[in-house]
């Protein structure tokens, strides 16, 4: 006997589906329910599978290893953020009272305090990157400190 291609086999389960259920009619006085109706998976077998043509399966591909950056990239990293932290945390003007507006004029203390806004903001966008630099160069640290000991 040959063996039969999946679509055959479905066939085959719902044929045994309907003589299941021409033997079994519902009960008088009982409505059935569209959603009660029997799943194919109850009317298969055991020896069915020697009946059906599997597809060949293909080997899943091997995952390539996941690169991990080097310690010396974190830190590189950790120390050009920190430079240009320490650029941005430098005021423009180190005369308080001329920053403030009192010997500027309002054009220019307007000018140099629109400066020292963008100034902050861009130091409070580098804080978080500075942040995860360093927790990636712990991770580093401690991931080459385990690979030297191995």
């Amino acid at each position: 006997m040959s063996k039969m291609s999946l679509d055959e086999y479905m066939e085959l389960l719902a044929a045994r589906s309907a003589e299941w259920q021409a033997a079994n009619p519902p009960r008088e006085g009982v409505k059935p329910k569209p959603w009660v109706e029997p799943l194919l998976t109850w009317f298969i077998r055991d020896g069915d599978e020697e009946l059906v043509e599997l597809p060949e399966t293909t080997p899943r591909p091997k995952p390539k290893p996941r690169y991990y950056r080097p310690a010396s990239y974190w830190r590189e990293r950790c120390e050009a953020l920190s430079k240009q932290m320490e650029a941005l945390a430098e005021p423009i003007i180190t005369d308080r009272a001329a920053a403030g507006g009192v010997a500027l004029g309002p054009r220019r203390t307007a000018r140099v305090q629109a400066r020292e806004d963008s100034r902050l903001q861009r130091y409070t966008a580098l804080k978080p990157k500075l942040d995860h630099a360093k927790s990636m160069l712990r991770a580093a640290e401690a991931r080459e400190a385990k690979q030297a000991s191995a």
